[in-house]
């Protein structure tokens, strides 16, 4: 007899069946924040977590705060960065969290500049050349293979819905003065990393996590024509599928990966 297929809606409605008999969790998720934690204590939380690892258990390691990272190129007169990746969207999410690495992205007029200040400001870093980011390593702080951990990411927009953020999906925080990207922009970037099938499944699967928080928590403040203007820059059937998304979030099924 074979056994029964683990993708099956009778296996696991069977699964399902089993575990609502344990209640050991009922009520904890309501518990939870559901509104967006805003920029200024979203990023100041997640730095404070990153420096308390760093300084706990990688005592050698380079701790480069968001902050420092967004001064130092203000500083250099780079123009038009935005904060992308946690950094850029962890005030739109309920519970903030920790990232080892701050991502900035700057046009291709701007990646001379704002590689020569980070070079200038953090020379201990190794700086690794890609065709789409510019990243800085630490060597002191090695991976379980020992290889350098990424402090931080100077992007470049390798999509045309990254470049019409950079012009038009930028917003200043008032608290901070960090440039970050509108709901609408954070929402569609994410989305982008998600469905990009050069991606790992491990991150994706990450990705898909940080998307729902960020629609439950702000769907209602989403200009949703703008939404698809952008995703549809993605690729061409991103506007519609961007709305099939969010559906499934609001409704808590899983997203199609």
């Amino acid at each position: 007899m074979l056994p029964p297929d683990p993708a099956s809606p009778e296996f696991v409605a069977a699964r399902n069946a089993a575990m609502a008999r344990y209640d050991g969790w009922a009520g904890h998720d309501e518990m939870d924040p559901k509104g967006p934690s805003g920029h200024a204590y979203g990023i100041r939380v997640s730095a404070r977590l990153t420096s308390q690892y760093r300084q706990t258990h990688r005592k050698n390691a380079v701790d480069v705060t968001p902050q420092e990272v967004t001064d130092c190129l203000k500083r250099a007169g780079v123009k038009d960065w935005v904060l992308m990746g946690l950094h850029g969207y962890v005030g739109y999410l309920p519970q903030p969290r920790a990232t080892q690495d701050v991502d900035v992205m700057v046009p291709y007029s701007q990646k001379g500049k704002a590689t020569r200040a980070i070079t200038e400001r953090w020379p201990e870093l190794e700086m690794r050349e890609l065709s789409q980011v510019v990243r800085f390593l630490d060597p002191h702080d090695l991976d379980a293979e020992g290889r350098p951990q990424p402090v931080i990411d100077i992007m470049l927009p390798w999509g045309k819905f990254q470049e019409t953020i950079l012009k038009h999906h930028v917003e200043v925080d008032a608290e901070t003065g960090n440039r970050i990207p509108t709901i609408e922009a954070a929402v569609v970037a994410k989305y982008a990393a998600l469905v990009s099938p050069h991606r790992d499944r491990e991150k994706r699967e990450y990705d898909a996590g940080d998307l729902r928080r960020l629609i439950r928590a702000n769907h209602t403040h989403v200009d949703r024509a703008t939404l698809r203007s952008l995703a549809a820059e993605v690729w061409e059937g991103g506007g519609d599928d961007i709305e099939r998304f969010i559906e499934l979030a609001l409704t808590d099924q899983p997203f199609p990966i």
